[in-house]
């Protein structure tokens, strides 16, 4: 069994997952349902949240109605061969700018690390209106399907070898996307050969292009690389890509990588 969170846990990590009423600006048209209540529901259906997360403000009077991103797996989720595990991943929040959405999710135990499917997938979107919580349980089983999509398509990958070539084209499209529209010292002082380095010896050596997607997805998210850039006046700088904490950009860039990855399988195809 694995482990999920409890209510305690979800407290310290997102509280605004616990906000009893919707902001004043809200709409009359808006009806707000505590996340909690949804989370209450996929509980029922034997969807335990594993992974709960808040965007941050600087603004006392929005922490609480913040978007916020849960993480669910079913009870009876068993990892692949591989270490695979299908997810529902759930972003909301309750400040009247953001619908329920659901997403496909993947979790990769070698590097606790936690995908999010592409743009091939469908998302499902819930406003907050009518019988929000009976919605989003119809949706997360539409996006069940999608996970399991998301599993055959990670198999897929990983039977697709890559060339040392390859696999630094790749490196090199993630650079892009991760530095897009980006003019920063970080964007100089980073290679896109260092998207490649791997994290932990189970990946050493791999050139799957799941394993490659992977890779260059922590790398991604997680920050941590390293580089010397000369700043506006010349001098020579330490930088360090940082991590990746908005919500949104974390779900923007891991569905990139994971479409990149796609249209590259493709390519191998041709």
């Amino acid at each position: 069994m694995f482990k999920t969170l409890s209510f305690e846990n979800l407290q310290q990590k997102a509280p605004s997952i616990f906000t009893s009423e919707g902001a004043a600006h809200t709409s009359k048209q808006y009806k707000h349902i505590s996340t909690i209540e949804v989370v209450n529901g996929l509980m029922k259906e034997g969807f335990m949240p594993v992974k709960a997360m808040q965007s941050r403000t600087r603004i006392a009077d929005r922490k609480a109605y913040t978007k916020h991103m849960l993480r669910f797996r079913h009870v009876d989720t068993k990892p692949t061969f591989d270490g695979l595990f299908p997810e529902i991943v759930l972003v909301n929040s309750h400040d009247g700018l953001s619908s329920y959405k659901l997403m496909a999710g993947l979790y990769r135990l070698v590097c606790s690390n936690g995908l999010v499917a592409g743009d091939t997938f469908r998302q499902v979107r819930v406003k907050h209106q009518g019988d929000v919580v009976s919605n989003v349980i119809e949706g997360t089983y539409e996006i069940v399907h999608e996970a399991n999509r998301a599993l055959e398509h990670a198999d897929s990958m990983g039977a697709v070898m890559l060339s040392s070539a390859e696999k630094l084209i790749f490196a090199e499209a993630v650079h892009q996307i991760r530095f897009d529209g980006e003019e920063s010292l970080a964007k100089q002082a980073i290679a896109p050969a260092q998207f490649l380095h791997h994290r932990r010896y189970q990946e050493q050596g791999k050139h799957d292009l799941f394993s490659v997607m992977n890779i260059a997805q922590e790398n991604v998210i997680r920050g941590g690389l390293r580089g010397i850039a000369k700043d506006a006046q010349g001098y020579r700088k330490r930088v360090a890509t940082r991590e990746i904490k908005s919500i949104d950009q974390n779900n923007a860039l891991n569905r990139a990588i994971w479409t990149l990855a796609e249209k590259m399988m493709a390519l191998k195809a041709s």
